[in-house]
Formats: structure tokens, C-alpha cells, sequence
């Protein structure tokens, strides 16, 4: 489990980095609840705002995860009101895949070492829609294709939420079945350029496939 720890934070060095030093924002210091908590409401209160474009209520969404990412537990907890709000909008009918990876990405960052939130967005039957997400079939080549790209983040996000938290491995593993292990399968098999680790690959291990895959060869 210690290695799938590092995987995870690799993943957040990789992108979080990138992000906080093109930000333009005010200098702030990043362990200061008052700044969180303030950003959290202000970026909040656009995700709920049906009157803006619903990318612009995406790319607050994904601020929300950055700030508790770099917030922690206090920051994790100010946001997690917002949490069914960002699955609300990953369940609007024909979203951009943009828009699904903005959120996503917004999850992965309130889930992160999080297991009051990741389990919140358990009762708020996330696994549903992450799995649909999963084991729909796109029309373009899967290679270099932006849905792919958010299949990986919802590899990621599941990563998150199963790490150290074997009674939703348990569920996953009954809810995704074989259409989840050949779906992961498939999505290990593809170049995740840029990424520290292939998710799917990690995922399909932690769900336990290649053991009962190895039990079925043998």
C-alpha cells in the first residue's frame, strides 16, 4: 500500500506543481485555513452557479481539489459540501469530456488521503457513474482521444478512493465485475505519456484481477 501512497503523490507532484506555478494569484501561505476556507466558498459558489458556462463551473470545481490538496484536513472538510454538486454535474447527460476531466480532477484533489471524503462520495454512489464512465465506447481511436484522457483521470480518482479503503475495493470489485476488469485491461495496455504510473494498470491490481486472472490460468 506504501508504494500505491507514492504513486498517488507522484501523480499530484506532477500536475499540482505545474498549475501553482503558473497561477498569477496573490502570494498566500498555503497552510493558512482563512485563505482556503474564503477560496473554497468563492469557487463553491461558481459550481453551484447554473447561469455560468458549465466549463467555467468545471474549472472551479477542479480549484476546489487543488486548495484542499494544499489545504488538508480543514480545507478537505470545507469543501466537502460541495461534493455532490461536482457529481451532479458529472451525471448531466452529454458533457464535454473537458468538463469531466476539470471535475474529476476537483475529486481527486478533495479525496486525496481523504477518508471522510472519499467516503462520502461512496454514499453518494460515485462508483455508479465512474464505472459508466469506464465502459463506455468511443467513436474515435482510443490512442489519442480526450475521452481516454478522462478514463485515465477516473482511473486515477478510483485509485484515490480504494486506497486504504478495502470495503470500497470490495464494492468496486462487485459493482465493475468483468465489464470493469476487461475495460481496465484495455486501458493499462495504452501509453499513459506524462502520467507517473498507468492507473489502470495499478487499479486493475488493487481490485485483485490479476489474482483471480492467475487462478483461472493456472
Amino acid at each position: 500500500m506504501e508504494s500505491i501512497f507514492k504513486s498517488l503523490q507522484g501523480c499530484y507532484e506532477t500536475f499540482i506543481n505545474t498549475f501553482f506555478s503558473s497561477e498569477k494569484e496573490e502570494h498566500y501561505t498555503p497552510t493558512d485555513d482563512i485563505f482556503h476556507k474564503q477560496k473554497i466558498v468563492r469557487y463553491g459558489t461558481d459550481v453551484r452557479n447554473i447561469q455560468l458556462p458549465l466549463e467555467q463551473r468545471a474549472q472551479a470545481a477542479k480549484n476546489i481539489g487543488l486548495l484542499v490538496y494544499t489545504g488538508g484536513t480543514n480545507a478537505g472538510m470545507h469543501a466537502s459540501e460541495y461534493i455532490q454538486d461536482l457529481i451532479a454535474i458529472l451525471q448531466m447527460p452529454n458533457t464535454s469530456a473537458k468538463v469531466r476531466i476539470l471535475v474529476l480532477q476537483g475529486l481527486c484533489g478533495i479525496c486525496y488521503i481523504n477518508y471522510s471524503n472519499q467516503n462520502k462520495v461512496k454514499e453518494l454512489n460515485i462508483a455508479h457513474v465512474l464505472i459508466a464512465f469506464l465502459t463506455e465506447e468511443e467513436d474515435s481511436s482510443p490512442a489519442n482521444n480526450s475521452f481516454t484522457v478522462a478514463k485515465f483521470w477516473v482511473c486515477y480518482l478510483l485509485t484515490v478512493i480504494c486506497c486504504n479503503n478495502i470495503p470500497y475495493i470490495k464494492l468496486l470489485y462487485e459493482l465493475g465485475g468483468q465489464r470493469l476488469e476487461t475495460k481496465l485491461k484495455f486501458l493499462s495496455s495504452i501509453e499513459w505519456s506524462g502520467w507517473p504510473d498507468n492507473y489502470a494498470e495499478v487499479l486493475f491490481a488493487l481490485l485483485g484481477f490479476h489474482h483471480v486472472q492467475r487462478s483461472f490460468d493456472s
